[in-house]
């Protein structure tokens, strides 16, 4: 079989375009980047690691490949590029100890290789008591997280040809928080994602860096943002069906890792319902083997979607985490190649 020099030129000049992008973050002053045991549970704004979409959440987040939607604001930046037309959603969350978050997002083509994008999110953490130093109750007081976003895609054409097609992305973020003090931050991600046509199967794979940039101060000291980095592929072995896997490395926590599965099927024209699933290690030390494991459906019918997922919640009870997400979705009128997606 004979090699396509061009191919093969762009390949490696994608792969360039990724190691540049981990060095310029391992090429960070040392300390800014840190990812021995003792960081474990020492940055600051854990509110930034709550998941959004509850596709990619019942997927067991092993979604930085396969993301295409407005919540590419979160999971991947360069998934943006695969929305079509237009692209907004809106999700509701439920979690343990009456921890509440909602958030909403869009995403707009403005040319054929460029997707912009933008989004919100509130987390409210419920009463709590406050208690000064004597252990007195002066009553209560409700913190609460305020994340404005915006988001770019594009298409890199000069890497892409009919083997493979390379996008990036970039998400800026600013982030405020009102506890009994209040202080604002600035954070975004830089995503990388790459699809191929080449091969027995259609594939993907995705990479992001995300959580980098100035944490929150209160008081007299600056807390780290969470930081983290994730790298996942997709494989579409038939239609309607993903696999997905996922490793993902936080810098205050231990690396652990992630797989999803979803099968789509359509029941008409006008509709289709997906049934997903997933695996994520990173809470089987904290709350056991049975929070691992991650459930979800999608039902959409013309343009519109519902998605929701659960996750039990092991040792802490209750009756575990839902998420709701109600999404629209505009298909390309003239590209074949977004109809086919």
């Amino acid at each position: 079989m004979t090699k396509d020099p061009k191919g093969a030129s762009r390949a490696g000049r994608a792969l360039g375009l990724g190691a540049f992008l981990l060095a310029s973050l391992l090429g960070r002053p040392a300390g800014a980047v840190d990812f021995s045991r003792e960081m474990v549970a020492t940055t600051g704004s854990e509110f930034l690691m709550f998941d959004l979409g509850p596709r990619g959440m019942a997927m067991g987040g092993a979604y930085t490949a396969v993301t295409d939607d407005a919540f590419s604001l979160y999971w991947n930046p360069a998934g943006l590029t695969r929305v079509p037309r237009f692209s907004a959603a809106y999700q509701s969350s439920m979690d343990v100890a009456d921890i509440t978050m909602h958030s909403g997002s869009f995403a707009y083509r403005v040319k054929e290789s460029i997707v912009l994008g933008g989004g919100w999110r509130y987390v409210d953490m419920g009463a709590i008591s406050h208690t000064n130093i004597d252990g007195d109750v002066l009553g209560e007081f409700r913190p609460r997280h305020y994340i404005a976003e915006l988001g770019w895609g594009q298409t890199i054409y000069d890497l892409s040809d009919t083997d493979m097609e390379l996008s990036v992305g970039a998400t800026l973020r600013w982030l405020h928080s009102d506890l009994i003090l209040h202080s604002d931050g600035y954070g975004g991600d830089i995503g990388v994602q790459s699809r191929f046509y080449s091969g027995p199967f259609l594939y993907d794979l995705g990479a992001v860096f995300q959580n980098m940039g100035m944490g929150q101060n209160y008081v007299d000291t600056r807390d780290t943002l969470p930081f983290r980095t994730r790298i996942g592929g997709a494989i579409y072995p038939m239609k309607g069906l993903i696999l997905s896997l996922e490793a993902v490395a936080p810098i205050a926590g231990y690396p652990y890792a992630a797989v999803g599965t979803e099968y789509t099927r359509s029941i008409d024209r006008t509709i289709s319902a997906s049934a997903r699933a997933g695996f994520n290690s990173s809470t089987i030390r904290s709350l056991g083997p049975m929070s691992t494991m991650n459930v979800g459906f999608g039902v959409k019918w013309l343009d519109f979607g519902v998605d929701y997922s659960f996750a039990y919640m092991g040792v802490l009870g209750g009756n575990g985490t839902h998420r709701f997400a109600f999404s629209y979705n505009l298909p390309s009128k003239s590209s074949r190649r977004y109809r086919e997606r």
